[in-house]
Protein backbone atom coordinates (compact mmCIF):
# COMPACT_ATOMS: atom_id res chain seq x y z
CA UNK A 1 0.00 0.00 0.00
CA UNK A 2 3.01 2.16 1.12
CA UNK A 3 4.61 1.36 -2.09
CA UNK A 4 1.94 1.85 -4.56
CA UNK A 5 1.32 5.23 -2.58
CA UNK A 6 4.89 5.95 -3.25
CA UNK A 7 5.15 5.42 -7.19
CA UNK A 8 2.12 8.10 -7.60
CA UNK A 9 3.84 10.84 -5.92
CA UNK A 10 6.88 10.00 -7.79
CA UNK A 11 4.89 9.85 -11.10
CA UNK A 12 2.72 12.97 -10.18
CA UNK A 13 5.93 14.72 -9.59
CA UNK A 14 7.46 13.25 -12.98
CA UNK A 15 4.58 14.50 -15.19
CA UNK A 16 4.59 18.21 -13.38
CA UNK A 17 6.12 19.07 -16.35
CA UNK A 18 3.84 18.31 -18.77
CA UNK A 19 1.18 21.05 -16.92
CA UNK A 20 1.32 24.24 -18.32
CA UNK A 21 -0.43 27.64 -19.63
CA UNK A 22 -1.99 25.27 -22.08
CA UNK A 23 -3.65 22.62 -19.49
CA UNK A 24 -7.14 22.68 -18.78
CA UNK A 25 -9.81 21.53 -16.01
CA UNK A 26 -11.99 19.09 -17.44
CA UNK A 27 -14.25 17.79 -13.62
CA UNK A 28 -11.46 17.16 -11.23
CA UNK A 29 -8.75 16.71 -13.72
CA UNK A 30 -6.27 18.84 -15.52
CA UNK A 31 -5.51 17.77 -19.14
CA UNK A 32 -2.30 18.62 -20.67
CA UNK A 33 -2.19 18.22 -24.02
CA UNK A 34 0.82 16.82 -25.82
CA UNK A 35 -0.08 17.84 -29.43
CA UNK A 36 -1.17 20.29 -31.29
CA UNK A 37 -4.84 19.66 -32.40
CA UNK A 38 -4.98 20.40 -36.07
CA UNK A 39 -7.96 21.71 -38.09
CA UNK A 40 -8.32 18.94 -39.69
CA UNK A 41 -7.88 15.29 -37.90
CA UNK A 42 -7.45 12.79 -40.47
CA UNK A 43 -8.76 8.54 -39.47
CA UNK A 44 -6.58 7.35 -37.14
CA UNK A 45 -4.80 9.88 -36.36
CA UNK A 46 -3.13 10.10 -32.43
CA UNK A 47 -3.30 12.67 -29.86
CA UNK A 48 -1.83 12.15 -26.19
CA UNK A 49 -2.72 14.16 -23.33
CA UNK A 50 -2.10 13.63 -19.78
CA UNK A 51 -4.60 13.72 -17.23
CA UNK A 52 -3.95 13.97 -13.10
CA UNK A 53 -6.42 13.45 -10.95
CA UNK A 54 -6.07 14.15 -6.90
CA UNK A 55 -4.88 10.40 -7.29
CA UNK A 56 -2.75 9.38 -10.07
CA UNK A 57 -1.75 10.89 -13.11
CA UNK A 58 -2.36 9.28 -16.58
CA UNK A 59 -1.70 8.44 -20.46
CA UNK A 60 -4.79 9.29 -22.74
CA UNK A 61 -4.30 8.60 -26.14
CA UNK A 62 -7.05 9.24 -28.44
CA UNK A 63 -7.38 7.82 -31.70
CA UNK A 64 -9.87 9.85 -34.03
CA UNK A 65 -12.10 6.54 -35.12
CA UNK A 66 -15.03 5.35 -35.91
CA UNK A 67 -14.86 2.20 -33.42
CA UNK A 68 -15.61 3.85 -29.88
CA UNK A 69 -13.60 1.46 -27.69
CA UNK A 70 -11.13 2.13 -24.72
CA UNK A 71 -8.41 0.03 -23.76
CA UNK A 72 -6.56 0.27 -20.12
CA UNK A 73 -3.13 -0.44 -20.02
CA UNK A 74 -1.28 -1.61 -16.58
CA UNK A 75 1.44 0.60 -15.80
CA UNK A 76 4.82 -1.17 -15.88
CA UNK A 77 7.38 -0.45 -13.24
CA UNK A 78 8.30 3.23 -12.90
CA UNK A 79 5.57 3.52 -15.81
CA UNK A 80 2.42 5.08 -16.07
CA UNK A 81 -1.55 4.03 -16.76
CA UNK A 82 -2.04 3.81 -20.31
CA UNK A 83 -5.29 4.61 -21.38
CA UNK A 84 -6.15 4.24 -25.33
CA UNK A 85 -9.59 5.16 -26.73
CA UNK A 86 -10.98 4.78 -30.01
CA UNK A 87 -14.11 7.97 -30.96
CA UNK A 88 -14.52 10.24 -33.15
CA UNK A 89 -12.72 14.16 -32.31
CA UNK A 90 -12.67 17.22 -33.77
CA UNK A 91 -10.91 20.38 -32.95
CA UNK A 92 -13.71 21.80 -31.53
CA UNK A 93 -14.62 19.14 -29.23
CA UNK A 94 -11.43 18.48 -27.77
CA UNK A 95 -12.86 18.72 -24.19
CA UNK A 96 -16.50 16.92 -24.98
CA UNK A 97 -14.06 13.74 -26.23
CA UNK A 98 -12.17 13.57 -23.19
CA UNK A 99 -14.95 14.09 -20.61
CA UNK A 100 -16.61 11.42 -22.50
CA UNK A 101 -13.60 8.74 -21.89
CA UNK A 102 -13.48 9.93 -18.60
CA UNK A 103 -16.63 9.22 -17.77
CA UNK A 104 -16.80 5.69 -19.67
CA UNK A 105 -14.09 5.31 -16.92
CA UNK A 106 -15.82 5.57 -13.74
CA UNK A 107 -16.89 1.88 -13.19
CA UNK A 108 -13.43 1.07 -13.23
CA UNK A 109 -12.37 3.47 -10.48
CA UNK A 110 -11.58 6.65 -12.01
CA UNK A 111 -10.72 9.64 -10.90
CA UNK A 112 -8.95 6.73 -8.40
CA UNK A 113 -8.28 4.36 -11.49
CA UNK A 114 -5.69 1.67 -9.93
CA UNK A 115 -3.43 -0.23 -11.85
CA UNK A 116 -5.12 -3.08 -13.59
CA UNK A 117 -3.34 -6.31 -13.67
CA UNK A 118 -4.23 -6.40 -17.07
CA UNK A 119 -5.57 -4.97 -20.08
CA UNK A 120 -9.38 -3.14 -19.97
CA UNK A 121 -10.42 -3.23 -22.98
CA UNK A 122 -15.17 -1.81 -23.80
CA UNK A 123 -16.90 0.01 -25.67
CA UNK A 124 -18.43 3.24 -25.13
Amino acid sequence: MLDERLERMKRKRNCRVYFDSDSFKISDCTVAPVHDIPDVIHENQEFDFYVESTYDVYLLRIIHSHDCVVSIYPAKVDGIIYIVSSILMTKDNVKESIQRVLHALEPYGFPKLKNPKSIITFNI
